[in-house]
């Protein structure tokens, strides 16, 4: 077995990409422990299809791709924002890169929506209905209070914060368990990052071991920790086990804005995407 960061580095693709295989079912895979993992069989045969940026056929590049244009456009007239994902997850699944994505799925559909309404086929309000599916929400993040901690107030506060911000959040509340952070986590497609929150100074050993198990639980989840009692009590040991240690609600927002930057960069393909 391999795991799915050494698949993508095989295929000479990005880890999302590798990651939007196996969500759309070009790629089998198996989830272990938080992690996914490809038998070298699946592997080769994803190999053998010609999926992934070195498998191109020569012949294409440079050439205009066929992608969905006019349904793309009819699910931004309806709103329908997973329509919309689906087509553009299809596209990139299938080859197309993020500029082909933005330049000739994106632009094009938007380009044939303004023809439509200038024609009389479309109304103002499909127009601005189209305009604002294209601005879609940011991702999902899981917010509590470590395990013991009767709290639930901060966990709230910082929601309304993040979701002013166009996340999604799902606040478990007061005295969350690591198995629930984990198992709501992991249900997550678009999930951003969890956050912990502590607010009883005697409950910071506890805390920390918590956060082990989220970090163990979840090697690729943007974590951060924050409350009254961590900022109260410095660096005792979370700075090495999650991504951000945060002293208030700002800073906790902009450690998930800062990840969620990082998931749109990787969405988007960057130089190393081959």
């Amino acid at each position: 077995m391999v795991t799915l960061a050494d698949a993508a580095e095989r295929l000479g693709v990005h880890y999302m990409t590798a990651y939007r295989y196996v969500r759309t079912g070009r790629m089998l895979a198996e989830k272990r422990g938080g992690q996914w993992w490809v038998t070298p069989e699946d592997l080769a045969a994803v190999i053998a299809e010609g999926i992934g940026a070195r498998r191109r056929s020569s012949e294409s590049d440079g050439d205009p791709r066929q992608l969905m244009v006019g349904p793309f456009a009819d699910r931004l007239v309806a709103g329908d924002t997973a329509g919309c994902w689906g087509i553009i997850t299809d596209a990139l699944s299938s080859g197309a890169t993020p500029s082909d994505v933005h330049g000739q799925l994106l632009a094009a559909a938007l380009v044939q929506i303004g023809e439509q309404w200038r024609n009389g086929d479309l109304e103002v309000a499909d127009e601005h209905r189209a305009t604002s599916t294209t601005y879609r929400r940011r991702g999902t993040i899981v917010l509590g209070a470590f395990a013991g901690d009767p709290h639930a107030l901060p966990s709230a506060l910082l929601s309304d914060l993040l979701r002013d911000r166009r996340f999604d959040v799902i606040d478990l509340g007061a005295n969350t368990p690591t198995e629930s952070f984990v198992s709501v986590a992991q249900s997550c497609d678009d999930l951003v990052g969890v956050g912990a929150c502590g607010v009883l100074d005697l409950l910071i050993p506890q805390a920390l071991a918590q956060a082990r198990e989220l970090r163990a639980a979840l090697p690729e989840a943007c974590l951060v920790v924050g409350g009254h009692a961590i900022a109260a009590a410095g660096l005792v040991g979370f700075e090495q086990v999650v991504d951000t240690v945060s002293l208030d609600a700002g800073q906790a927002c902009h450690a998930f804005e800062q990840a969620a930057s990082a998931e749109v960069t990787v969405s988007n393909g960057s130089p190393s995407d081959g």
